[in-house]
């Protein structure tokens, strides 16, 4: 009966210190109570109450007070990369059991790169690992760095900390029209497409792109411009006749290749934004991750050219 009694007081505290370490590692992640006690789906104190216990029940200070918030300790730092790694790797076996059998890696990126560059590419990802199953997640704009995103990410973004980057390409900007208005004596007169749409920006890649080439902004445009929030709809509105787009060089070739769209001109114009490929450190040696990096070193864009071919 003692027995019993012991075995059954060590899995209620194994239950405490694994909730506990669940709660922890969501702050650490998040920085933020408030943020975890959201995902967890738990109050505030909740969370907070977890915290005490494990940092009794370790005998470790985990956080300290920074401003309003709260940051890591050295201690805090190394059980969080810890219990990544370890809460990923679960991730993975519970993928493989409950899904194909096969290692899983979900990889998220914006609209405009995965229909633009990545997905013309695949064919020979899936010809040259065929027991990894890629899960490609598409967002509108740059994907959040989290593990609830994915594993992998392709961002213009800055880096999180605990994440690591291979850089992929820098962005360059063409200039395009529907086919039937390029080279006719309208083209001059087009309506501008901007997705520079902030005040303080407003249609400023096109200011950028007249100072490169030397063109007046007056001479190109009939009075306003056409606004959007994404290159998607850039590339389908300068396809339909309405004016002139700046769109990613590697959007616009297969359009232009498609006959849905022409060159306006053939100068490219840096934007500023770079993609990198962006994973966290603790993953930085699975199987699957290397197996995109790999693909994705030897699919990479070369370095941009002066004009396109």
């Amino acid at each position: 009966m003692e027995l019993n009694c012991k075995a059954g007081e060590s899995r209620m505290r194994n239950s405490r210190l694994m909730r506990g370490l669940h709660c922890f590692e969501a702050v650490a992640r998040h920085g933020s109570v408030k943020m975890a006690a959201d995902e967890l789906g738990v109050s505030q104190s909740a969370v907070s109450h977890q915290l005490r216990d494990l940092t009794e029940s370790l005998g470790e200070q985990l956080f300290i007070r920074a401003g309003r918030g709260i940051a890591l300790t050295a201690t805090g730092r190394r059980l969080a990369d810890k219990l990544a790694t370890t809460f990923s790797g679960l991730q993975s076996s519970l993928d493989d059991i409950i899904g194909s059998g096969r290692p899983s890696l979900r990889l998220a990126v914006c609209s405009s790169f995965g229909p633009g560059w990545l997905i013309p590419r695949l064919a020979s990802f899936y010809e040259a690992n065929p027991a990894v199953n890629l899960q490609l997640r598409l967002y509108a704009q740059d994907p959040e760095q989290t593990a609830e995103v994915a594993d992998a990410f392709v961002t213009a973004q800055e880096l999180r900390p605990g994440f690591t980057a291979v850089h992929l390409l820098d962005e360059m900007l063409v200039a395009v029209a529907s086919p039937r208005l390029c080279g006719s004596s309208a083209e001059r007169d087009l309506p501008l497409i901007t997705t520079d749409i902030t005040t303080e920006r407003f249609g400023q890649e096109w200011r950028d792109y007249c100072a490169m080439t030397g063109r007046s902004l007056e001479g190109l445009q009939s009075g306003r411009f056409l606004e959007c929030t994404h290159y998607m709809l850039s590339v389908e509105m300068a396809g339909a006749g309405l004016g002139l787009a700046l769109v990613p060089d590697f959007l616009a070739r297969r359009h232009v290749e498609a006959g849905g769209l022409a060159y306006f001109d053939r100068m490219l114009m840096p934007s500023g934004r770079r993609y990198h490929l962006c994973f966290k450190k603790s993953r930085a040696q699975d199987p699957e991750v290397r197996d995109l990096v790999q693909w994705l070193r030897a699919e990479r864009a070369p370095k941009p050219v002066k004009n396109l071919a």
